[in-house]
């Protein structure tokens, strides 16, 4: 994971950056939305982890006794496969440690947990460019990540959510209400002002 490591300066000297704050969950929704949940890099789509971990507990809830592996906390490959190679991860384009910056949603991508891994802090250009999906029907065109699965199972069952859950979900409600006032105005609903960004996993 990136960290606010230092960076060069004009004479050559190394100079610590400013610590980058938090990305506010809002403005992840707000990507994650633009980007139509899938990855910059590869193409593919992304799941967001919180809803596989209130999966989980409604399962655990439900009286179910047997091993499950939709949920872990570090995206484990034997604990939760799906979220090791396609959990949501929002991502520098240009790395902060590398000069990009920080304040502007276009340098702000989706990206899953295996294309964020690979790239770390390095140059965008060590990942080839985005790949040309062939698919007959076309790029999917309603996949969500299983967001609107984490809304639903937050309604029905609020004593599973715990104050981040709380948190997304206001968020993510927030931002699906600005993308469909945007699309209404021809806009697209995506606030390309806003001056978060980092890379984080979608917890």
């Amino acid at each position: 994971m990136e960290t606010a490591i230092n960076d060069k300066s004009a004479v050559g000297a190394r100079k610590p950056r400013a610590a980058r704050k938090p990305i506010p969950r809002l403005v992840q929704a707000q990507v994650l939305r633009r980007d139509g949940w899938l990855c910059r890099w590869c193409k593919r789509p992304v799941i967001f982890a919180p809803a596989m971990k209130l999966v989980t507990r409604q399962m655990r809830d439900s009286d179910h006794t047997g091993p499950l592996a939709y949920y872990d906390e570090h995206y484990r490959r034997d604990a939760a496969p799906l979220l090791d190679e396609l959990a949501a991860v929002i991502d520098h384009v240009e790395a902060y440690s590398r000069g990009g910056r920080h304040d502007s949603v276009e340098n702000f991508a989706t990206a899953c947990n295996k294309c964020n891994t690979r790239k770390s802090d390095r140059a965008s250009t060590v990942l080839p460019s985005p790949r040309r999906i062939k698919a007959k029907y076309g790029e999917p065109a309603h996949w969500d990540g299983f967001s609107e699965l984490f809304l639903v199972l937050g309604q029905q069952f609020p004593s599973l959510l715990t104050t981040a859950d709380r948190d997304w979900r206001k968020a993510l409600l927030e931002s699906r209400e600005q993308r469909r006032e945007g699309q209404e105005a021809g806009t697209g609903g995506t606030h390309g002002g806003d001056r978060w960004a980092t890379r984080t996993r979608t917890r």
